[in-house]
C-alpha cells in the first residue's frame, strides 16, 4: 500500500532556503549595524573628550562642591567576565542631590539599558521588562544586576573636580590636564576640563583597578553638558 507523500517539494524546499538566506542576511546586517554603531560610539566618545585650554586664571578659581548636580555624559566600561574581554559604552544622565542620586543609562541605540536610584532607604535599579532590583549598596546593585560595577560614591565628587575622603575632608583636585590620583582603590586621571558658566569642572576622566570578579577594569567618562 502506498503512502500518502509528506515530502516537501523541490519548489516549496527553494523558497524556503531562500527565505532563510533572507533572515540570515537581515540577522548578519544587525549585528553589524551594532558593531557599526558601538565602534561608532567608541570613537566619539575619545574624538570628543578634548575640551579648549583652560587658562591659569580660570584654573585659580574658587570652587566648591555642589550638593545639587545635573549633567549628561558618556561612559565606556572595560572589564573581564569568563575569561573574555567585553565593554559597555553607555550615554548617562546623573542628578544629584544632598540625599538622592538618580542615574539614567541609554545604549547607543538609544534604548535606556537602566536607571537607577539611591535614597537614604537604599538602591533600586530597574531594567525593561525586568522586576526591580534593590539592595542597600548601590554598588553591588549594580554589579549584581549587570555584572559590572562604577564607583557612584566617589563620583559624586570626582565629577566635580574634589575628592572626598574617608575622614569626611573634600580636597580639590588640581586643575591640570592628565593630573593623577589615588582614591577609593582606583588610579584616576583627569585627563581634561572645562569651564562651563564660570565653573571649572572636569571634562574627561579615565578610572582603572584591578578586582578578582572583573579582572583588569577601566573606565572612560566624558561630561557634555552641565545643567
Amino acid at each position: 500500500r502506498l503512502l500518502p507523500c509528506t515530502c516537501v517539494s523541490k519548489r516549496r524546499l527553494s523558497s524556503m532556503l531562500k527565505h532563510g538566506q533572507q533572515l540570515l542576511s537581515l540577522f548578519r546586517q544587525s549585528t553589524y549595524l551594532k558593531l557599526f554603531l558601538l565602534a561608532a560610539f567608541s570613537t566619539l566618545l575619545n574624538a570628543c573628550s578634548t575640551a579648549p585650554t583652560i587658562s591659569s586664571e580660570q584654573s585659580n578659581k574658587p570652587r566648591v562642591l555642589q550638593e545639587q548636580v545635573q549633567l549628561t555624559g558618556r561612559i565606556s566600561i572595560q572589564y573581564q567576565q569568563r575569561e573574555q574581554a567585553e565593554t559597555i559604552s553607555a550615554s548617562f544622565e546623573w542628578q544629584q542631590a544632598a540625599h538622592d542620586l538618580h542615574i539614567s543609562l541609554s545604549s547607543p541605540l538609544g534604548q535606556t539599558i537602566a536607571t537607577i536610584q539611591q535614597t537614604p532607604m537604599g538602591a533600586r535599579l530597574e531594567q525593561a521588562k525586568q522586576e526591580p532590583r534593590t539592595a542597600a549598596d548601590i554598588e553591588q546593585l549594580l554589579a549584581d544586576s549587570l555584572g559590572w560595577s562604577i564607583p557612584v560614591i566617589g563620583l559624586k565628587g570626582w565629577l566635580q573636580g574634589f575628592d572626598v575622603q574617608a575622614n569626611g575632608k573634600t580636597v580639590a583636585v588640581p586643575v591640570q590636564d592628565y593630573f593623577q590620583l589615588q582614591a577609593q582603590g582606583w588610579q584616576l586621571q583627569f585627563v581634561s576640563w572645562q569651564e562651563d558658566a564660570g565653573v571649572v569642572h572636569p571634562k574627561r576622566i579615565d578610572l582603572q583597578r584591578y578586582t578578582e570578579e572583573l579582572g583588569e577594569v577601566k573606565i572612560r567618562i566624558v561630561i557634555d553638558e552641565w545643567k
